[in-house]
């Protein structure tokens, strides 16, 4: 017979010793004015899991305002309200986030609406919220001190790994708790409740998702992305029929899981949100992923970045890419995101690009001139815009495997733009001045002191010979 989890048994709760000295400060303001407070929602669900939570909520038993400017001068942080939910956000310096509300009840004019608020206990303001194991609060008052506050059975569904709401019109007062109900199924694997499941159906076969704005949508699409693991929670959105409320003709291909299966191996740091959004868009045409992006507001400089990978990757995929357009990638650098979606991409064979075409883009990749601006400009080519053309010349014939070495990218650029001012100085100054470089990049190898004092002499006597040609 398994054996339950051990908070099942808890009556009280201790707080970890660093959360404790975190909050501390803000509970002796708290303590001074008699307000009884608690740790509230996602933090104590992942406390008793024994998870770590980035954010810290706690909701008082009267109004926040005071006790919220106060702790915003004691933490050095910045204080974000909104009057209208009651609410107010301390953005630490240390990424974190301390959330401080008046325990609140809400009422839905109607179905998707934002809520109205009003102040209230502890007990209704757990009632309104999207799941049991969400409904769980612990004192931070000095007289019980950890005490569990438990009345809709949240301790029971996470030992049972059930996922329920509290009500009947818990999705039609606020169709995003499908989504949420999706993150936390999927983070924890768990399974929502029988009735869960049928409210759930029957608000997508209402279609009250579609009522939402985007700004709402992306609000919950954007921590679905960022999940761990995102695979689980996609999967439950399509297998629900809800998928589509957050990306119009998106269906859940097996490219998305290869695709994020190779994501999730990488550090966190390079999984951003900007390559999360191109491994799930990438089975859409190109122009409906942009106008998806557009409804869900995100940020102008994004989807115009999204829109030059994908135009790209189409026309990779299509065989349509020509050298034109790869070389447009060096004025206009692709970000490193989409160059991580490229190789990825080919990697789990989501793309099928045809082969020529997939030889052709990593030929370019290599096919930087060995010259610099600065080499170029000591071969006698003053700068403007001839460098554009010289160097765009140059990655062209190193493409096409016409130039290997720095030499040969020499005589081709000679040859190619040649100085045609009919002097044979001219004539002389490129040939000294080839040699220049060839020593500057011979002085940077490890040699002996001699040969750097030789060296030196050399250039010397060469710069006086180019003072004397110009």
């Amino acid at each position: 017979m398994p054996t339950q989890p051990s908070f099942l048994s808890r009556a009280r709760q201790t707080l970890p010793k660093e959360l404790k000295q975190f909050l501390q400060p803000f509970l002796d303001k708290a303590y001074e004015t008699q307000t009884p407070i608690y740790l509230i929602g996602g933090c104590v669900r992942d406390l008793l899991l024994n998870k770590t939570s980035i954010d810290v909520d706690v909701v008082l038993e009267g109004t926040a305002a005071p006790l919220a400017r106060a702790a915003a001068r004691l933490y050095k942080a910045k204080l974000v309200s909104h009057p209208q939910f009651l609410t107010h956000t301390l953005l630490l310096r240390d990424g974190r986030h301390l959330d401080i509300a008046t325990a609140r009840t809400e009422t839905y004019a109607e179905p998707a609406a934002l809520p109205v608020v009003e102040p209230a206990s502890l007990q209704e303001d757990l009632y309104r919220r999207d799941f049991s194991i969400n409904a769980i609060a612990l004192s931070l008052n000095e007289s019980d001190f950890g005490h569990i506050w438990d009345p809709f059975g949240g301790l029971e569904d996470l030992a049972s790994k059930k996922v329920r709401v509290l009500h009947a019109q818990s999705f039609k007062d606020d169709p995003t708790r499908i989504f949420r109900a999706a993150r936390f199924a999927g983070r924890f694997g768990h399974e929502l409740e029988w009735r869960t499941r049928e409210w759930l159906t029957e608000a997508v076969a209402l279609q009250l998702p579609g009522r939402l704005s985007g700004a709402r949508l992306r609000e919950e699409l954007i921590p679905l992305l960022m999940e761990p693991d995102p695979r689980p929670s996609f999967r439950l959105l399509s297998q629900w029929g809800a998928l589509s409320f957050l990306i119009p003709n998106l269906r859940w291909e097996k490219s998305h899981d290869a695709f994020f299966g190779q994501l999730i191996r990488q550090p966190e740091k390079e999984c951003t949100l900007m390559l999360r959004l191109l491994v799930l868009l990438h089975a859409i045409p190109f122009s409906k992923a942009i106008g998806n992006l557009e409804h869900l507001m995100f940020p102008q400089k994004m989807i115009e970045q999204i829109e030059q990978a994908l135009t790209f990757v189409a026309r990779m995929k299509d065989g349509s890419l020509s050298f034109a357009d790869m070389q447009k990638t060096t004025k206009r650098p692709l970000p490193q995101e989409v160059r991580a979606f490229i190789a990825k991409a080919v990697k789990v064979k989501a793309l099928s690009p045809k082969k020529e075409m997939l030889v052709d883009w990593e030929r370019f990749q290599d096919s930087a001139p060995c010259l610099s601006g600065r080499d170029v400009r000591d071969l006698g080519y003053k700068p403007g815009p001839v460098f554009t053309k010289i160097f765009d010349a140059l990655r062209q014939a190193r493409w096409e495997g016409k130039l290997r070495t720095r030499e040969e990218e020499i005589r081709f650029l000679q040859h190619t733009f040649p100085i045609t001012n009919g002097h044979f100085e001219i004539q002389i100054l490129q040939h000294v001045q080839v040699f220049q470089i060839f020593m500057r990049n011979l002085r940077d190898r490890d040699i002996g002191d001699i040969q750097i004092v030789f060296f030196d002499q050399v250039q010397q006597q060469i710069q006086g010979t180019l003072k004397d040609l110009q």
